[in-house]
């Protein structure tokens, strides 16, 4: 069912028998000869653009372009789907072509200086983000041009220039809150973690029911080593959403570094449930191995090794559960078998053996074997 924009929008019947033409023409491959109004070409560039068609959006706001070239709206459309499509020598072109035809346009400035951001000349985007604000900015339309603007530098790397935009969009006017998300995964990339925290809690405070949201902030906290908080930020999208698998295996995770291997485990399983990652089964794999449960931990790795033969970590978490069995029982043959094939991968399952195996700082017997191993170059 069509929404009901486009619905409130054909009720004359004039811009729905224009989409047909458009349809007709595409068909026939005749869209040349296409001849609509602005308004009509904008309502068929709105449907397209709702569906996702990027091509055909594309094609058909050069068209219209072309049969309209004093529309600003069409002007618009045209250059930013070329930006969009990885071409802003051609956008450039034509703004350069048709500016003195808009010579007080904001949306041309803005224009600008998105196609010299996707060149990664910002310095130069800037000249042109000035030059707009001197024709004069107020509307909401324009906060979201320059939120788009701090887009394009987020796509491109420049998480401070992203921030720059950003600040100038709520200087023009109020910021919509779903640009605190913008702000706080800029300032997560630039490494300030409390900037990055503050701008997830602005975000929540407007709208506390978003699950990704909730799992960057549980992110952000667990790197802070705000463990609790983390805990609490990723049970919140999974509470609002039980098919996060990233919140699931992050909480997981932590449940893990804070020793707690039972709740890392049911995590885990809930995880493995809706994800087939072999990070996920790695882990429950662990957390079996933690809780003794080694025969259930054989049959997670055994589930990674029918995935994917090649993934080391799956052999190397069977030979972590041989090792200590095998030390256990006292078969130093078959500890030392099992060791020196975990050594060989360089992971970090040896220190599983030794988180489980304390015994091992004081064995002489293997401290001498380590001592060999370590000077054995052929190993």
């Amino acid at each position: 069912m069509e929404n009901s924009f486009f619905n409130d929008k054909e009720k004359d019947g004039n811009l729905r028998q224009a989409y047909e033409d458009y349809l007709l023409a595409k068909q026939e491959g005749n869209l040349d000869d296409l001849q609509l109004d602005e308004e009509a070409y904008e309502y068929i560039l709105d449907r397209l653009v709702e569906e996702g068609d990027t091509p055909q959006v594309l094609e058909l706001s050069g068209v219209a372009f072309s049969k309209l070239p004093y529309s600003e709206a069409l002007l618009s459309r045209y250059c930013d789907t070329l930006i969009l499509s990885g071409n802003p020598d051609k956008a450039l072109e034509i703004l350069s072509q048709y500016s003195d035809s808009f010579p007080q346009s904001v949306v041309v400035q803005l224009l600008f200086a998105r196609g010299n951001i996707a060149k990664n000349r910002f310095r130069h985007a800037r000249d042109y983000f000035y030059r707009a604000l001197e024709c004069g900015v107020s509307d909401s339309d324009t906060i979201d041009s320059v939120c788009a603007i701090a887009q394009d530098c987020i796509d491109y790397g420049n998480y401070r220039e992203a921030i720059f935009y950003l600040e100038k969009a709520s200087r023009i006017g109020t910021l919509p809150y779903e640009y605190f998300n913008d702000y706080a995964f800029c300032y997560d990339k630039l490494d300030d973690l409390q900037k990055a925290e503050e701008y997830y809690n602005l975000y929540l405070d407007k709208n506390p029911f978003n699950d990704t949201v909730w799992f960057n902030m549980g992110t952000i906290q667990a790197r802070m080593k705000d463990f609790d908080k983390a805990i609490e930020a990723f049970e919140y999208s999974v509470a609002l959403n039980p098919s996060n698998s990233s919140s699931l295996y992050n909480l997981s995770v932590v449940f893990m570094n804070l020793q707690r291997y039972k709740e890392a485990a049911q995590t885990f399983e809930q995880f493995v449930a809706i994800d087939s990652d072999v990070l996920g089964l790695l882990g429950l794999g662990e957390s079996y191995i933690r809780l003794g449960r080694n025969s259930d931990a054989v049959d997670q790795f055994a589930k990674v090794i029918a995935s994917d033969d090649k993934v080391a970590e799956g052999h190397a978490g069977l030979n972590t559960v041989k090792a200590i069995e095998c030390y256990n029982k006292g078969d130093m043959n078959g500890f030392k078998s099992a060791f020196i094939d975990i050594y060989r991968t360089g992971t970090a399952w040896i220190g599983v053996v030794y988180d489980l195996l304390p015994q091992l700082e004081n064995d002489k017997q293997f401290i001498d074997f380590l001592l060999e191993l370590k000077q054995n170059d052929n190993i």
